[in-house]
């Protein structure tokens, strides 16, 4: 039977996990029941990444490293993710993942020239 990989990318500061845990717990808490199993992969700690073809899909948390350092086990994640993308496996990235899943699909990924981007909110007037 197929199951879904959490491939974790790093972990959050120690005060967000004290209070609302780890990335991988974010992402089952936000998964919700599943009709297969879940396994977490922690790519940094040396885990290896499962087959494709063993795959019922796949997330790939958030870290915060930094794409573009090409560090080896992310290298390892993006190769992966080439492969899941190639056998139709459903992919999600979440910020990091995300970078990786954009550029193992052709994409760039790097620095934004005017700094750091963060969401910002409008304010909209009815008429």
């Amino acid at each position: 039977m197929k199951s879904l990989f959490i491939i974790k990318a790093g972990c959050t500061f120690d005060t967000e996990v004290e209070r609302l845990g780890d990335f991988e717990t974010w992402v089952e808490r936000g998964l919700g029941e599943l009709p297969c199993s879940v396994v977490v992969i922690d790519v940094v700690d040396g885990e290896p990444l499962s087959a494709p073809s063993l795959c019922a899909g796949a997330v790939v948390t958030g870290s915060h490293a930094m794409v573009t350092d090409n560090l080896p086990w992310s290298m390892a994640i993006e190769r992966w993710i080439r492969e899941l993308i190639e056998a139709g496996v459903p992919f999600l990235g979440i910020c990091y993942g995300h970078q990786l899943l954009g550029r193992a699909a052709g994409g760039e990924v790097g620095y934004h020239p005017r700094g750091r981007e963060a969401a910002r909110s409008a304010r909209f007037r009815s008429r």
